[in-house]
């Protein structure tokens, strides 16, 4: 049976929501925490797959709580419910909670709020890899978007669209700008799937306080840099290529951003080490397969499964996540107003592109035959333009 964990410092609370969530007694078995403390004791001795917690506690906490939630147990899904508003302890929460609800919250919402992470958990079945991906609080960002985000954060003339320049060209900011902008912190009446569209919807002190909670890649040490750079140019190309490629500017933005963000999962298992994610490519030479598929031999499950699980976790829109989970496995042909298909497409058309260009040492294991594809010259064509302009 689904164990869910609520905390709060309030009887009166969670009174209420043991009342109000009583008809699921059959499907969870739930246990109520006063407070921090009285959490971690529980969580000493038993497992959860989800926790709910306040924020303002005394004593603990419900950041300190979900920090070491995340150390002791990462595959729990953490869910922040609090009436709290204070904008730079929402920024830090939003690195330790996948999602963020609202007091009062209505039993419906925190209901399907927990449906939603449970039905996230059940796409991956392999138990270390789930521990992974729920332990990563951001995706890494470049140094040099850090640096370029801050100095437009302290020019008073800078405008948004300047800000979504600068952020549309990193995965690591572009996730997080998304992620707080569907969050129940703010209340938008509606999914939110352009990155542009997120800045303008958050503002500029929002942007201010996320970039404060900025991590930089390191998994890898110094020696990690070119492979991440590599990472992150390859996954700007596709997002160029997807967005000139889709069929009105509401396609276009929610291909850019799904474009942008389809390789997350690799910087996921990238995290794992530098070691294991060279077994999988030297495997995927050894056998001549995709590096998807020696992924699914070495790690239990490929990039695509890693990021689309990720960014479900975070509760993004769907329109952004199917096409990250579907990109490698995706029929390419007649895209149409498919994005999956379009991402799909830009993603190869981007690996040829680049190994065309720059010699990428990696394409060879993630060349796929195009020659049945529709237009595939001119979209070959706009491929190579856009390397060019990243150069």
């Amino acid at each position: 049976m689904i164990r869910v964990l609520f905390v709060d410092d309030e009887i009166a609370i969670l009174e209420g929501l043991r009342n109000v969530l009583r008809g699921e007694r059959k499907r969870w078995a739930m246990k109520f925490a006063e407070g921090g403390k009285a959490a971690l004791d529980l969580l000493a001795n038993e497992a959860f797959d989800v926790i709910v917690t306040d924020m303002r506690m005394p004593g603990m906490d419900g950041l300190a709580l979900l920090r070491q939630v995340r150390q002791t147990q990462p595959r729990m899904t953490r869910i922040v419910l609090s009436g709290y508003s204070e904008l730079g302890q929402a920024a830090e929460a939003s690195v330790v909670a996948h999602q963020m609800l609202m007091k009062p919250c209505d039993a419906d919402v925190l209901r399907n709020a927990i449906d939603r992470a449970l039905r996230v958990q059940a796409l991956l079945a392999n138990e270390a890899l789930r521990g992974l991906v729920g332990g990563m609080g951001t995706l890494p960002s470049a140094p040099r978007m850090y640096q370029a985000l801050t100095a437009a954060l302290a020019d008073p003339n800078a405008d948004v669209k300047k800000l979504a320049a600068i952020v549309e060209q990193d995965v690591g900011m572009s996730s997080r700008v998304l992620k707080f902008a569907n969050s129940a912190y703010f209340g938008f009446p509606k999914r939110i799937s352009s990155i542009e569209s997120a800045i303008v919807c958050l503002g500029t002190n929002v942007v201010r306080h996320l970039a404060l909670t900025f991590e930089v890649f390191s998994a890898w040490g110094s020696q990690g840099g070119p492979h991440f750079e590599q990472l992150e140019r390859h996954s700007l190309l596709t997002a160029r290529i997807a967005r000139k490629m889709a069929s009105g500017r509401a396609q276009a933005e929610v291909a850019f951003a799904a474009g942008l963000l389809h390789d997350a999962g690799r910087m996921v298992l990238m995290s794992c080490g530098r070691e294991p994610f060279a077994v999988a490519v030297e495997e995927a030479r050894r056998r001549h397969v995709p590096i998807h598929v020696a992924e699914a031999s070495v790690f239990g499950a490929t990039h695509a499964e890693v990021g689309a699980y990720l960014l479900g976790l975070w509760d993004l829109p769907h329109n952004v996540v199917e096409p990250v989970a579907l990109h490698h496995t995706q029929v390419l042909g007649q895209i149409g107003s498919d994005t999956s298909a379009v991402v799909a497409l830009a993603n190869a058309l981007a690996h040829e592109a680049l190994d065309w260009k720059d010699g990428d040492g990696d394409a060879d294991t993630e060349r796929v035959d195009l020659d049945g594809v529709e237009d595939v010259a001119r979209w070959r064509e706009l491929a190579h333009m856009e390397a060019h302009a990243l150069a």
